[in-house]
Formats: structure tokens, sequence, C-alpha cells
């Protein structure tokens, strides 16, 4: 955790406008041009919200466009997108998803891609809000590392969950957080661990170069070293995992030019889920992409989280059996000191991380649940863990096996 702690305060938050003065007083940038890909299915309730949020970007509405890629949605979605088409000061298209029987994201993004014309993807998901400011900062960054001689090829940004419904809402949104927040301080730290397709950017050529989701084998250069070396992410046989197998592809062939843009200018916002069932089956599904990761690294750092996990649920009922029976030595007074210390320490430093995590998404407030993951986050973390050794699970209405 103090390694985590470090990468997340090794780099500060990134607040640059790059561009000169015009005469309108503005800033002119370097054109960088996002074609904004929207996977959605069954988003009637939320669609017209993030649409609305993207005709207010401070961005030139002509260096970007909006790819609405609907996956046979069975409620309204289609024909809201329809109706604001010619009311947006943006390109805005509504492209239908053909169907298909898996990794039906992964499809979807692969045919916004195919019909993109800019030379950024950036993608976000239905039920989600962003800033004015949003594509303006991926516009700074890239020009940013563009200046200092470093080429942006996948940036990954922060999401933040609503927590203000109710208390399960910020219980998910500090645990949110903490995901987000070892994901950004990994890749500060050069070693890419996760990331979230609501709020990522990635160059579309190398996305067509690396042939997508899956292997190609007609490639050039490092790309055609990558597929011939055999190293993939099973493509479209793994329903889930659009963004974080496509983050180590990415990672494997340039790890010099991937990067976490640590702004709050461009943090996306989504709902927390609103019941337990969609809780269950959204993180099952979130779980059920760590056992099919080919590198050994990632394997041994998710057996190790889990074995921290088991001695942290040892520690705590150690402690707690300790308080509650003061008389019985269940272990010796010696071990004891060092038990407590282990466990001040840890909690010290998980509620350090948190809070400066927090308070960068803005959600200070939700460190007020942070005793009750003390409490219960191991036998979650077990929980799950063992749960996403079963396939299959439940998500927009459909049934993945």
């Amino acid at each position: 955790m103090l390694l985590v702690l470090y990468g997340w305060h090794k780099k500060g938050v990134f607040d640059i406008v790059v561009g000169k003065d015009t005469n309108k007083g503005k800033r002119e940038q370097n054109k960088i041009r996002f074609s904004v890909l929207i996977p959605v299915r069954n988003e009637a309730q939320n669609i017209e919200n993030l649409l609305n949020d993207l005709a207010l970007q401070d961005l030139d509405k002509d260096n970007f466009e909006v790819l609405v890629l609907d996956d046979n949605s069975d409620d309204d979605t289609a024909q809201i997108v329809s109706k604001l088409i010619p009311k947006m000061p943006y390109s805005l298209q509504l492209i239908s998803v053909p169907k298909a029987n898996s990794a039906h994201k992964k499809r979807a993004i692969t045919l916004g891609v195919s019909k993109a014309k800019f030379e950024y993807i950036i993608t976000t998901d239905g039920d989600c809000r962003v800033l004015k400011t949003w594509l303006s900062t991926f516009s700074n960054f890239i020009n940013y590392k563009k200046r200092n001689n470093q080429e942006a090829l996948f940036i990954a940004g922060a999401v933040r969950l609503n927590h203000k419904r109710d208390f399960f809402a910020a219980l998910q949104a500090s645990e949110f957080a903490t995901l987000i927040g070892c994901g950004g301080a990994a890749l500060n730290l050069g070693f890419p661990f996760t990331c979230n397709g609501a709020n990522m950017a990635y160059s579309k050529q190398l996305f067509e170069e690396l042939g997508g989701y899956e292997n190609q084998l007609n490639l050039k250069g490092k790309a055609k070293e990558y597929s011939e070396n055999g190293i993939s992410n099973n493509g479209y046989q793994i329903s889930s995992g659009d963004d974080e197998f496509l983050l180590h592809k990415f990672h494997k062939i340039y790890p010099k030019n991937i990067f976490f843009l640590k702004s709050d200018k461009a943090i996306v916002e989504t709902e927390a889920t609103p019941n337990w069932k969609q809780f269950y089956n959204q993180r099952k599904r979130w779980a059920s992409k760590w056992n099919q990761h080919k590198k050994i690294s990632h394997a041994a750092i998710s057996v190790f989280v889990f074995l921290v996990q088991v001695f942290t649920l040892m520690l705590f009922v150690f402690i707690a059996f300790d308080i509650v029976n003061d008389d019985y030595f269940l272990i010796n007074s010696e071990l004891k000191k060092y038990l407590y210390l282990s466990f001040f320490i840890k909690m010290s430093i998980e509620f350090l991380f948190l809070y400066s995590v927090l308070r960068f998404l803005r959600q200070l407030k939700a460190i007020f649940t942070l005793p009750f993951w003390w409490i219960f986050y191991s036998l979650y973390a077990i929980f799950f863990g063992v749960v996403a050794q079963k396939k299959g699970y439940s998500w927009k209405g459909r049934k993945t096996q």
C-alpha cells in the first residue's frame, strides 16, 4: 500500500492549457480531434443527459464527433438519439450494432472505431456525465506531451460514482475510488494494472494496427512481433475487459506512451448500482477478468491481493477475539503487539490513500464508509474472488456465459 500511495502522489494534478492567445482572447490549440464512442444498451433514461453535456464542451465542435453505438436496446434509446441528431451542435451519429452471442461491448467499440473519422478514440458509457472541460483537457494533455517529445497513445482518465443517493451508493463510491486510485498509481509507476472504459482515449491507428480485441497476422513492425509472440487477450471469447485488456495490449508494445490523466477537469461521473442484485452481477463481471490474464505477473498480483485479504481477515478475527476474550491467550503477548501494530499501520496507510483519492475526486464525505470496509472488505473480496471462478452473470438484460 505504501508503493500505491507513492504512485498516486508521484505525479501532480494536470492543469495546463496548451496553445496561444488569439485576438478573441481564447486559446487556440493544436488541432486534436476525437471520435467519441458511446456503446449503449437500454439507456433511455440517461443518454440525453450525456449528449447534452457534450453539446456544452468548450472544445471546438468541429474537433469532435459523437457515435452512439446501439447494442440492440429494447427501450427508447435509439429513438431518443435519433430525435437529438438535428439539434446537436456537433456531428452525432446513431449506429446499430449487429446481434452477437458474446463480447457485445467489444464488438460495438470495434464497429465504432471502423466508422470513426478522427485520429483519437475516446470512450464513455451512456449512463455517464461529463464536464464541459472533458475533451479540451484530453486535448491539452496530448499537446503537452507532444511539446515534451512524447506521444500519448493511450490515456486513462478518472471515473467517480455519484455517492449522494444513500449509504449504499457511498459504500460503492469509496470502493470504486480505491480501484481508480490503484489504477492511476500503477500507471504513474509504469506498471499498468487496470483502467475504466468510461473514460479513456487512444490512437485509432494503433487500435487497428494491433487488431483491436483480437490477433491479426498481417501486421508490421512491433505489432507483428506482438502477434507472432502469441500475446493475446482471448479477443471476443471474453465478454468483459474492453478497457483493461486493451490497456495491457497497448502497453506491451508502447510502454512509454501510456498515461494516467490526473485532472479534476476530465473526471467522468456515473451512478452507483441501485440494488444488491445489480451490484452482485457488476462486481462478478469485473472479477471475472482476473483469471483471464496471460501475464504471470498479473496473476501473481491477483493471488497476492487475495492472500492479503485472507491475512487481513484472520488478523481482524484474532484482534476481535482478543478484545472479547481478554483472559484467553490465543496468541502470546509478544506476537500480539506485532499484530496490533500491523493492523494499525495497514489501516493508517489505507486511510491516507483513500483520503487522497477522494479529495481529488471531490468526494471526501464518502470517507465515513471506511470503517465499514475495514470490517467487511476482506469478506467481500474473498467472496467475489471465489464467486468469479464460476462463469456466467447477468448484465443489461443479458445472461453471459
